[in-house]
């Protein structure tokens, strides 16, 4: 019976010496314990682009929650906290999250891969804010969307090089989805009889750099910097020219500059989802980047007479 409690006594110690091992080897334990990547993305699309790459081997969490607009996010303590235990930190880049130079400075996570899902983008810089190269909203060119994919699935093999296969396979099926929507606004594009988008705030540089549009913001990049009377009555005079009747405003935006112009120009308001994030409703539907971007396609073959 001594002898029981002895030998049972020293495989305990021998756990407990395994587990500190474990805890103080670098990268111990990454992936977690329950055998998936914890990943942490910044907000709503790089979220959505993770989950699909990364599927059952993945366990995803967004620092942005529902239906708060990112540019108006403002970072807490917990944010840090979240990504002291991540093995991948995944952010749009291009200028859209100012703050994370700052929220990985204090991180103190060493195993912790951070991707900028934009790096291997070309940006063409430009004078004009509005214009490719100053807008962060990448993710609204599908074929740009495809990037930030490829650029997620090679953080995935990095940091779980077993899961190849498997974060491959995903991605090219999820880009298979991207070539298809890319396809939908293609074929639209050819029948439109207008190309001029007017929208609240400057998203679709690249959307329309790709697909053969012109976008008229009414607000900048920055949606923060309210447009003044002059501004409007620009924006005004060059609706009329191009023979402009849809104001589109995003969801989650303010739509009183939109409502303005539209009535001045008797047309009408549309809302534009710019997949910054999902609101509660949309989460309970089911919706998702794809579904959303598909909804776009038709209001835009709406606004721009297409057939």
């Amino acid at each position: 019976m001594k002898k029981n409690t002895l030998m049972l006594g020293i495989g305990v110690v021998l756990v407990l010496a395994v587990i500190a091992v474990m805890l103080i080897l670098p990268g111990a334990g990454a992936p977690a314990s329950s055998g998936k990547l914890t990943v942490v993305a910044s907000f709503y699309p790089m979220y959505d682009f993770a989950k699909n790459v990364g599927g059952d081997r993945v366990s995803v969490s967004v620092l942005i929650p529902p239906g708060v607009e990112p540019h108006e996010y403002e970072l807490s303590p917990s944010d840090a906290r979240k990504l002291s235990d991540a093995d991948v930190f995944i952010y749009n880049g291009a200028g859209m999250e100012p703050w994370v130079p700052n929220l990985l400075e204090g991180v103190g996570n060493s195993r912790l891969i951070a991707v900028d899902a934009s790096r291997d983008i070309n940006f063409t810089a430009s004078q004009d804010p509005d214009q490719p190269g100053n807008d962060p909203h990448v993710w609204l060119d599908p074929v740009l969307a495809k990037k930030q994919v490829e650029a997620i699935r090679d953080a995935f093999i990095a940091a779980d090089p077993a899961g190849r296969s498997y974060y491959e396979a995903n991605a090219a099926a999820y880009s298979a989805k991207l070539d298809a929507l890319d396809a939908e606004f293609r074929a639209m594009m050819l029948s439109c009889r207008k190309r001029d988008i007017l929208i609240t705030h400057a998203t679709l540089a690249y959307f329309c750099r790709e697909y053969g549009c012109h976008q008229i913001a009414i607000e900048g990049v920055n949606p923060e910097a309210e447009p003044q009377p002059a501004d409007l009555a620009n924006i005004i005079t060059q609706a009329r020219q191009h023979n402009v009747t849809t104001v589109f405003v995003e969801k989650l935006m303010n739509p009183q500059s939109a409502e303005t112009i539209a009535s001045e120009i008797n047309g009408t308001v549309s809302v534009f989802n710019s997949v910054h994030g999902l609101t509660v409703d949309e989460q309970a539907q089911g919706e998702d980047y794809i579904s959303l971007m598909h909804d776009n396609v038709q209001i835009i073959k709406t606004a721009l007479n297409c057939s």
